[in-house]
């Protein structure tokens, strides 16, 4: 809340220490998965491999869409509004059942289960996600960023948003693949004094 005598203007201006404060954008995911996948392949030969590096590093974060249609219950099923409404910061609920320590655990063990190099490249995708997600978005929460990855933590605070992660205003650059690459900017409200109304005295 703002001190009374200040009211929030609608507009809203990014600190230069907010410069700094992006969470990990969906471009950042891409350009880190073909980065790693290429580095894969060049290592490694297997095709299987790299493409399960690329799924696991980027398109892990179909779980977003599933949520933004099965849980916000959104029907702007458009690029644009789906990509805003998570830059912004306007999900209420947060279940991500890809995004799980558990969903790596069971994953990890099927991948040596099966000797699956596919599996094995979506593990190290996902994990490497995981660990730029903590890295990125744990800077603008001053809740545990690491207790939020484990699904039993979420189902706990039945995947509330706001307790979960906490609340925080963002601003989102003009058109889409500048959103998609840049992400979301922290930004704080400009607030001006409020015209002082005369009181009348007493006495």
């Amino acid at each position: 809340m703002f001190p009374r005598g200040y009211q929030v203007k609608s507009r809203w201006e990014g600190t230069p220490a907010a410069l700094k404060m992006r969470p990990m954008s969906p471009g950042g995911h891409l350009v880190t998965s073909v980065a790693a996948a290429g580095a894969a392949l060049a290592a490694t030969g297997s095709l299987p491999l790299t493409v399960g590096v690329v799924v696991g590093g980027f398109l892990i974060d179909v779980d977003h869409a599933v949520d933004y249609v099965l849980v916000e219950r959104r029907r702007e099923l458009t690029p644009g509004a789906f990509l805003r409404y998570y830059t912004e910061g306007r999900a209420r609920r947060v279940v991500l059942a890809l995004h799980s320590y558990e969903f790596f655990l069971a994953l990890g063990a099927l991948a040596w289960w099966l000797d699956s190099a596919w599996l094995a490249g979506y593990l190290a995708g996902g994990l490497m996600h995981l660990a730029l997600d903590v890295h990125f978005n744990g800077r603008l929460t001053p809740k545990n960023i690491f207790a939020f990855y484990s699904f039993g933590f979420r189902l706990a605070r039945r995947f509330d948003a706001a307790a979960l992660f906490g609340s925080e205003l963002f601003s989102v650059p003009e058109g889409f693949w500048r959103a998609f690459f840049l992400g979301a900017l922290r930004a704080r409200p400009r607030v001006e004094p409020r015209t002082a109304v005369p009181q009348p005295t007493r006495g």
